[in-house]
């Protein structure tokens, strides 16, 4: 007789999510990003990110990923904040993609616990919460960002003016 084990097995779409993050990492390339849409200030630290570049639908094929998944892959890792899109490619024209984190068990489960959580007024609150809480908190990295730059432009004038 053989021995069962309790150990969860992945769900598929988790599987192939997370084959196709690996494989825009493995072809991605570094550039440094800026939180303002206007790019660098001065004094503005920038963070180096990964920048995945090509056909996504030919990704799929090398990968033998199944191409209904397509969208539902897609969905999955935008969901978990893994990439977001930055140019939308068609023809020869190649798709952008920022490479934020990879995806994790963790957060596909709470992924789809969210998909089969009750719709009502009080869930949707919660959500709507939850969406600016983290608005508020990226609002407030960006104030921060821009507060640094601001103290080292007033130090830049400060100096110029004490100059002959």
């Amino acid at each position: 007789m053989s021995e069962t084990t309790t150990e969860e097995l992945t769900p598929a779409l988790f599987d192939h999510s997370k084959r196709l993050y690996d494989a825009m990492l493995a072809a991605s390339h570094k550039e440094v990003a800026y939180d303002n849409p206007e790019g660098a200030v001065p004094g503005a630290q920038g963070t180096e990110v990964d920048i995945y570049e090509g056909h996504l639908t030919r990704l799929f094929a090398e990968l033998n990923l199944p191409n209904p998944y397509y969208t539902k892959i897609l969905d999955v890792l935008k969901a978990q904040n893994c990439i977001t899109q930055l140019r939308r490619g068609g023809g020869v024209a190649l798709s952008r993609w920022c490479l934020l984190e990879p995806p994790t068990e963790e957060g596909f489960k709470i992924l789809t616990e969210r998909k089969r959580a009750p719709k009502g007024k009080v869930a949707i609150i919660e959500q709507r919460t939850n969406d600016l809480m983290k608005s508020v908190s990226r609002l407030e990295d960006y104030i921060d960002n821009l507060s640094k730059a601001l103290e080292e432009v007033r130090d830049d004038l400060a100096t110029m003016k004490r100059l002959p």
